[in-house]
């Protein structure tokens, strides 16, 4: 029996983890989701083990592997030394699954840039559970701004959405400025009172980003405080677009937009009429393909 050849993309978000693996010869594709990876939250160990355990469970679906070139753009793992390291422990892991292993290791953006424009120059906006801008030059050079998590950055996302959300309820409750996001929390989570709020954020943890859609709806329906929250984000996001481009020259004038964020109409709307006035002259599409088909283009190009 011959082996085979397998190349596989890795998606590893802020809250799930996303696989796509394409044989070559029988030109099978499978798909695979697992818990987060971020190494940052969930530490370097368990997060190799979270990639590796995934690819394990997909190559089962047709062995034996030849040669395997895996790729995972991972949160949290932005920086060179956090990229060796983590491409290493996967390395290690997978060292007995095929007869050849190649590993890398980018940050998630990273993907994002090859699913929309493949190795072709442009810019994206991220805007999911965190966020970040990415664009790659005409001569190939890669430029990042923000990436920097929830604690330092991550304007537009949907944790720092959620998060001045439930921000603008605690200071209605101290007697500031009225919102519906006050009832919609209310009724979304029980929180009616100072306490409550207090105990579902500080006790239960309550996952920040899950409150941005309440926040987005309320913008819709012409809540005066929900609909500053959204202008503040999204132009904090695109100053970080005009920083980036005072760094980088020659960006061919498109900007692929993708994340949770985007999914929701009035948000992306609201991204697409700021981006008019700051970069009229340029194009901007919600990319079709998922990052995760990025992660794999990389993967076969490990293979060249």
């Amino acid at each position: 029996m011959s082996a085979y050849h397998v190349a596989v993309g890795l998606d590893a978000g802020g809250s799930k983890t996303q696989l796509a693996a394409e044989w070559e010869g029988p030109s099978e594709r499978i798909s695979r989701r697992g818990p987060a990876a971020n190494p940052s939250r969930v530490g370097m160990d368990h997060s190799a083990q979270v990639l590796s355990a995934l690819v394990k469970e997909a190559l089962q679906a047709r062995r034996p592997i030849g040669r395997l070139a895996v790729c995972a753009g991972v949160a949290g793992a932005g920086r060179p030394d956090e990229q060796r390291v983590l491409a290493d422990r996967l390395r290690q892991e997978l060292v007995d699954e095929a007869g050849a292993v190649a590993v890398e290791v980018v940050h998630d953006a990273c993907i994002a840039l090859d699913a929309a424009f493949g190795s072709e120059s442009g810019l994206v906006i991220i805007a999911g559970t965190g966020s970040v801008v990415l664009a790659r030059t005409r001569a190939e050079t890669t430029h990042r701004v923000g990436g920097w998590g929830h604690l330092l950055g991550d304007p537009g996302s949907g944790h720092a959405v959620g998060r001045a959300g439930l921000r603008a309820v605690a200071a209605a409750f101290d007697g500031g400025d009225g919102t519906v996001l006050r009832a919609r929390m209310a009724e979304a989570y029980g929180v009616d009172e100072r306490s409550a709020l207090h105990h579902k954020v500080y006790q239960e943890d309550l996952p920040l980003q899950d409150v941005a859609p309440l926040v987005v709806e309320a913008a819709a329906d012409g809540d005066p405080v929900a609909m500053d929250i959204l202008t503040s984000q999204v132009d904090d996001l695109l100053r970080q677009v005009e920083w980036l481009l005072r760094e980088a020259e020659d960006v061919a004038p498109r900007i692929a937009l993708l994340g949770g964020m985007l999914q929701n109409e009035h948000y992306a709307a609201v991204l697409r009429r700021a981006l008019a006035d700051r970069v009229p002259d340029w194009s901007v599409e919600v990319v079709r393909e998922e990052p995760v088909v990025g992660a794999v283009r990389r993967a076969r190009r490990l293979e060249e």
